[in-house]
């Protein structure tokens, strides 16, 4: 492990015509200390081509198949950096993004996350100002610039490779896609570290254009599947015996809602994950069994960043 250098690592599924902008934005930036790892999914669109071509000095890690979001693992161990930046591919980094990340990592060791500020790519003008989850285990963006704070999450930022190697991987590994982010953030607080928010370094996303394809039924099922699974695998049993009517309440709400405006697809995906979680319920406990050994803070600590003020508000996204 190299001190003060920044292992980048880009997930990249059939982003051929993303990826050019994001990396050559990276060059641009006023931090030099970084390598630059790509995790291919398996493209089909010549993504493999284009890095061995045009970026000599990228390293390229090809995946057997697409495995989401947690294809990102598969980069871990060519990382030489003390920190990991871990980006989507529909994404262009502001030139001193990297250094205010590197600045807000530094500020406090407990700190093992350190999460931008999300501009929309397209207009410029829509912000997000840090994320919001609830004991219902529902979240989102909160909307405008946001200031500097402890976050429960972001599914782009800096995190320190000493974590990471705590638990040998970044993003759970069968969550595929969706939820993998807070779940991540979850993992931070129940080891008794934090994310925090860094407004002063700037992302503009694209949001989802790898991921636009999907069905909307699909997505329902694995954002259900994965926030009900995390929620299992890192709160203490009381507050699981607390929480649970409250989480399975707000479902029940979201189901009826689906019904109300004949998206029936997406009711039956998400009754589909509550029955994922009752016939899988086994391997759940051995994910807990796994997450708690890395337990150092009780949820007092972990829910200090939930809230339930954005629960019912429109979600922002950008």
């Amino acid at each position: 492990m190299k001190k003060g250098l920044v292992s980048i690592i880009i997930v990249n599924y059939n982003g051929k015509g993303l990826l050019k902008a994001l990396v050559d934005s990276i060059k641009k930036s006023s931090f030099k200390n970084y390598e630059i790892i790509v995790a291919d999914n398996s493209s089909s669109d010549g993504s493999q081509e284009l890095v061995r071509k045009n970026y000599k000095n990228v390293k390229l890690v090809e995946n057997g198949k697409n495995l989401g979001y947690s294809g990102i693992n598969s980069a871990l161990e060519h990382c030489n950096g003390e920190y990991i930046l871990f980006l989507n591919n529909d994404m262009e980094l502001d030139k001193d993004c990297i250094k205010f990340l590197v600045e807000s990592i530094n500020s406090d060791k407990e700190v093992a996350m350190a999460a931008p500020r999300l501009v929309n790519f397209y207009d410029r003008k829509l912000k997000s100002g840090g994320t919001w989850v609830s004991r219902a285990f529902y979240n989102g963006h909160i909307r405008g610039n946001g200031s500097s704070r402890e976050i429960p999450y972001l599914g782009v930022g800096l995190i320190r490779k000493d974590f990471v190697d705590l638990f040998g991987y970044l993003f759970e590994p069968d969550y595929f896609i969706y939820a993998e982010d807070l779940d991540l953030g979850m993992r931070i607080r129940l080891s008794g570290k934090k994310a925090v928010f860094e407004p002063k370094a700037v992302m503009y996303h694209m949001h989802a254009v790898t991921t636009r394809k999907k069905s909307k039924a699909f997505t329902a099922f694995l954002m259900e599947r994965n926030l009900l699974t995390t929620f299992f695998r890192i709160m203490d049993f009381r507050h699981i015996v607390l929480y649970l009517p409250y989480a399975l309440l707000m479902r029940l709400i979201a189901i009826t809602k689906d019904i109300l405006s004949f998206q029936f697809a997406i009711a039956f995906a998400r009754i589909k994950a509550v029955f994922y979680i009752l016939f899988n319920f086994n391997k759940i406990l051995e994910k807990r069994k796994e997450a708690q050994k890395f337990r150092k803070a009780d949820d007092s600590y972990i829910l200090k960043v939930f809230s339930e003020k954005y629960m019912f508000k429109p979600k922002f996204i950008v």
